[in-house]
């Protein structure tokens, strides 16, 4: 692991890819590790194992926003 770093908007979270490579420890949505929320090795985000917590494609599964409902608002 290099010693590059991402710093999130939010926190990060763990994503699909993260879950699936590692269920034991990864949850979609889930926040990553707390010494990594802010600060994040930047590997991680390349290989799409993290995601801010404010990415769309981290909601977690049943999860839905106002936009999958067009003209209701």
């Amino acid at each position: 692991m290099s010693g590059n770093t991402v710093r999130a908007q939010t926190y990060w979270v763990w994503t699909q890819k993260a879950a699936n490579k590692n269920p034991r420890y990864s949850k979609v949505g889930e926040p990553v590790w707390p010494h990594y929320l802010q600060a994040a090795p930047a590997e991680w985000l390349e290989q799409g194992l993290i995601a801010d917590s404010t990415a769309k494609e981290v909601m977690k599964e049943g999860q839905v926003d106002l936009f999958d409902f067009p003209g209701v608002i």
